[in-house]
């Protein structure tokens, strides 16, 4: 080739070109290679098979090892180098093999190929695998209840509104402060979770509230037209993060309106693994069957929101220090009540059809402790449950709490999202300024009675709600559509259910005494007594 002169910014775009000499390389290669020629004598000799042995060409039996090797994604017969597999002997080998009992050996199969085979054969194709589970309703659905509407998740997730402020109409009740050596608790320094039978939790519903009664009939509260408590309206608030079936009671009562809800309700219990994939046993003998997982996660939040507590000092009390619904007869848990307002106004879409509806909200306060200034700061107690972390496929506590916190409370997040953000907004309405977080672990994985406590975390409410994606303004945008919808009916009762099994909330309309508890059929009198 010429020589072609060039500048140092031409740009050299290959030194040496190779393709021409592979190219004669491999034309010689052909060239060079045996042609095939057909001889009539030849085929005439392969048609007279007599005299001749041949190789048997039967197919092999299905369980031959070189069978499973040749099933799958199109790769051959010896594999990536593990587990490959021995040619096996065929024709008059094999038939002396079969006459004299000799043992074919075969290298040995790795234990990952195995699982190759099995994917190989079908074992995890979709239509292969676990039917998803389907839940039960909190409420058996009679035949008789009318379907007034339906509300989509996806619809509520759309909503919006600007969080009002709270205004304070009445605080009753006592709380105690918080005990700072529970923050020095860690895997290594773990402190046992004592119970605490003796005391008594109350879950008292709207209607049955005695301070409610009051301030409905307060001429100052005329213009409340929307009655709950903080458990009721965060259930709301965090409904599109929910997977188990729950349930409401509204009362309409002229314009008045009492969201309730009904006895022994499910919302009482502190769900556990919520949202994750599909946990829990469906043995109801088994520690981790839901319902005992939710019996176990209540009393655990019950017995450490007492524990940590420090009774040796003076508590803060307010009026009726005993509690709205203390009996003579027991020992109630210290616990504040704050009842606030909330003034629901308009969206910020600015729409005129909106009208401004006061809520009144029982909220409640489980601590107080001192601030860097010497201030009194409300506290809300929580206590995060850990089961069997081989079950689950979650991180060990015990070898990650301290190292990777952030981790484990991620965890959390993804498998009891629901919970977590019905805790923040229950402190949020309280106008809590802390929320404390136990840790709570089982001494014995496959026991869920004894517990210890292993950490703990503090957190302010405002700050904690972007970390686990709670958005209010999409929370309170809930409330008002609800509350909007419900103010729609007309007078008598309603139920609010979220579909066991579906991202819907239905309303019905139910008789008026479709949740009263029956009276109590009285004895019948023995025979030897009539004829006394």
């Amino acid at each position: 080739m010429p020589f072609a002169p060039y500048e140092k910014r031409t740009f050299i775009g290959r030194m040496a070109d190779w393709s021409a000499r592979a190219e004669q390389y491999r034309e010689q290669r052909m060239r060079n290679r045996p042609k095939e020629v057909a001889n009539e004598a030849f085929t005439a000799a392969a048609d007279d098979t007599e005299g001749f042995s041949l190789v048997d060409t039967k197919q092999a039996p299905p369980n031959a090892t070189w069978d499973k090797g040749m099933r799958g994604r199109g790769r051959g017969r010896f594999g990536r180098g593990r587990g490959r597999f021995a040619p096996q002997p065929m024709g008059e080998e094999a038939k002396f093999n079969a006459k004299f009992g000799k043992k074919i050996v075969t290298a040995p199969v790795s234990k990952w190929k195995k699982n190759q085979q099995a994917n190989y054969a079908g074992g995890n194709r979709w239509n292969d695998q676990k039917p998803p589970r389907v839940r039960e309703a909190s409420v058996d659905v009679r035949p008789d209840w009318v379907v007034k509407g339906q509300v989509t998740f996806q619809e509520l997730q759309k909503l919006s509104m600007e969080a009002p402020e709270p205004a304070d109409i009445y605080t009753c009740g006592s709380v105690y402060y918080y005990d700072k050596n529970f923050d020095r608790c860690n895997p290594k320094a773990e402190k046992r979770l004592l119970p605490n039978d003796d005391k008594a939790f109350y879950k008292c519903s709207t209607s049955d509230d005695p301070v409610m009664a009051r301030l409905h009939d307060d001429p100052k509260l005329k213009d409340v037209k929307v009655f709950a408590t903080d458990a009721i309206l965060a259930v709301i608030m965090a409904a599109p993060r929910s997977i188990m079936s729950w349930d409401l009671v509204v009362n309409r009562v002229g314009d008045k309106l009492f969201l309730d809800k009904r006895g022994d309700s499910a919302i009482d219990y502190t769900t556990v693994m919520e949202t994750a994939a599909d946990f829990g046993d469906d043995d109801k003998e088994s520690v981790n069957h839901p319902l005992k997982l939710m019996q176990e996660a209540t009393y655990i939040n019950q017995s450490f929101s007492q524990q940590v507590l420090n009774k040796g000092e003076k508590p803060i009390t307010y009026e009726e220090q005993r509690g709205p619904f203390a009996q003579p007869d027991e020992t109630p848990a210290p616990v504040s009540y704050r009842y606030r307002t909330f003034t629901l106004g308009k969206s910020p879409k600015g729409d005129e059809e909106d009208k401004r509806v006061r809520v009144l909200c029982r909220c409640e306060i489980d601590g107080v402790t001192k601030g860097k200034q010497d201030e009194d700061l409300f506290v809300r107690l929580y206590a995060l449950n850990e089961l069997d972390a081989k079950a689950t496929g979650g991180i060990d506590w015990r070898q990650k709490l301290d190292s990777q916190r952030g981790a484990v409370l991620a965890t959390e997040l993804k498998n009891n999202s629901n919970k977590l953000a019905k805790w923040t907004l229950q402190a949020m309405l309280a106008g809590a300024d802390l929320i404390k977080l136990g840790y709570v672990s089982r001494s014995n994985p496959k026991q869920g009675d004894k517990h210890v406590i292993i950490g703990t975390g503090v957190y302010k409410p405002r700050e904690f709600a972007p970390l686990i994606n709670l958005n209010l303004s999409n929370a309170w945008g809930i409330v008002k559509a609800i509350v909007d919808i419900c103010l729609q009916l007309e007078e008598g009762k309603y139920l609010l259910l979220k579909d066991p099994n579906k991202p819907v909330v239905r309303f019905y309309s139910v008789p008026t005494d479709a949740f009263d508890e029956a009276e109590e059929a009285e004895p019948l009198p023995d025979s030897e007594d009539e004829d006394a």
